[in-house]
């Protein structure tokens, strides 16, 4: 087990070992090694939002971010025993400490779920104040108070359709971002070209670590503190601005990659994340009933796929002209371009293809005939088509798609999610077909 002792006072900290890593709440990490921090630019962009607070929404941003400390700081392959789950031990001040203490059980499953690891938590009494919000007359500010809910967006396809979506309903959602620098260019080109007016919460979590440490990449939390980042800026509203009624924080995204069945048995493991899988999204949804947040998380594609998502896109000029410049590619960054080969940009290319609709972003890769013949470049594009397959050899559909975990027990619910599932994989499978592989049994 890993324990991982936070404080906002460095001074209050353990010190390291290697079953314990001390890790600063806001601050910067120790020169020398001492401990690790997060949240420090976090604060710092909360301080700009000039809306009271909320105690218990800001307690839930500590939390997810000890989580992506945890989640980043201690290497899967390295620390847990069968290289995969990793047992943590969290000690976190919270303001509120009693009410969080009353759900440990639901956050450990809850997380449980998205992270594949077990997770522990002692809460304690935080002597932490949140700070002043930023006021000097030249310094930039975040105003919300014409806004009516909040949308993540990440520059991807599916949440630049949720804001148009949105937009064309008349609705004005606070867009809420994980900005890290190359991700933040990309967000705010998309924006300029949607020529939109909306308020914007660009944060990162920013875990910072000493040296010797070394991480994990996978970062499977970090939708959780995307989230939080979102319900802190939906309790701001609520309660500010709308007399404690429930705000919608919507996470746009398509109903494959919501669901995200693991392509083969390798990928029931660490490739298949579940960062909006309907399960993991109303167990946050219950937690936030039980801690009183006025936040619902909503999720307006959980029945499209992203093929379906570009058809009935609410305003089709302006979709045509930016599609190219959002991304779906989860290895952009290393080589500035998005790579063509992964099963995000895979499903990007297929639901082009299934709306008529020219594709016309630059792919590191674009000819996949040439890909599936690189056994170095391979892995995703051969995962997919063994997925295809094996789905149309399934004797029981239903069955592969539920292999992502647990589905909602209403009847029409969940077959409409099992359903749109399979739509998707016909719409990956009929691109494929038009490239000249052979996807067949």
């Amino acid at each position: 087990m890993i324990e991982l002792y936070f404080e906002t006072d460095p001074t209050k900290l353990p010190n390291m070992s290697s079953n314990v890593l001390p890790v600063r709440m806001f601050g910067k990490s120790a020169l020398e090694g001492m401990y690790n921090s997060i949240g420090g630019a976090a604060l710092q962009e909360f301080r700009r939002l000039q809306e009271q607070p909320d105690e218990t929404a800001f307690d839930l941003m500590m939390l997810s971010l000890a989580v992506t400390a945890a989640d980043t700081f201690v290497e899967r392959n390295t620390r847990a025993e069968d290289a995969w789950c990793r047992q943590f031990k969290v000690h976190l001040p919270l303001l509120e400490p009693d009410l969080w203490q009353q759900q440990r059980s639901l956050l450990q499953e809850t997380l449980h779920f998205l992270s594949g690891d077990l997770w522990d938590f002692e809460f304690s009494q935080s002597d932490f104040q949140i700070p002043s919000k930023i006021t000097h007359r030249r310094a930039r500010k975040i105003h919300i108070d014409n806004h009516d809910s909040v949308c993540l967006f990440s520059g991807g396809l599916d949440s630049m359709i949720g804001a148009i979506d949105l937009t064309q309903q008349g609705k004005k959602p606070v867009l809420v971002s994980h900005a890290y620098p190359k991700d933040r260019e990309k967000q705010d080109d998309v924006y300029n070209k949607l020529r939109l007016t909306n308020a914007k919460f660009q944060v990162v979590a920013n875990p910072r670590k000493v040296k010797e440490i070394p991480v994990d990449v996978q970062m499977r939390t970090r939708s959780f503190n995307f989230i939080a980042f979102g319900a802190l800026i939906a309790t701001a509203l609520s309660k500010n601005h709308y007399n404690n009624q429930t705000v919608n924080l919507y996470i746009p995204e398509n109903g494959l990659i919501s669901i995200n069945p693991p392509l083969t048995a390798r990928r029931i493991g660490s490739l298949s994340t579940r960062t909006t899988h309907p399960f993991f999204l109303g167990k946050l949804n219950e937690l936030f009933i039980n801690i009183g947040l006025p936040v619902k998380l909503l999720n307006p594609y959980q029945f499209k796929t992203k093929g379906e998502m570009i058809v009935d896109c609410q305003n089709q000029a302006l979709l045509k002209k930016v599609a190219v410049d959002t991304v779906s590619c989860g290895k952009w960054k290393r080589s500035g371009i998005q790579c063509g080969r992964c099963v995000p940009c895979l499903i990007r290319r297929a639901s082009f293809n299934a709306a008529t609709y020219n594709d016309n972003t630059p792919y590191q890769f674009p000819v996949l005939n040439h890909v599936i013949k690189n056994p170095n470049n391979r892995d995703d594009l051969m995962s997919m088509i063994v997925a295809i397959q094996s789905l149309e050899n399934a004797s029981n559909k239903n069955i592969w798609v539920a292999r992502s975990g647990s589905l909602p027990f209403e009847k029409t619910e969940r077959q409409s999610i099992i359903d749109t599932v399979l739509r998707g994989m016909g719409e990956v499978k009929n691109y494929l077909q038009t490239q000249n592989l052979d996807v067949t049994v």
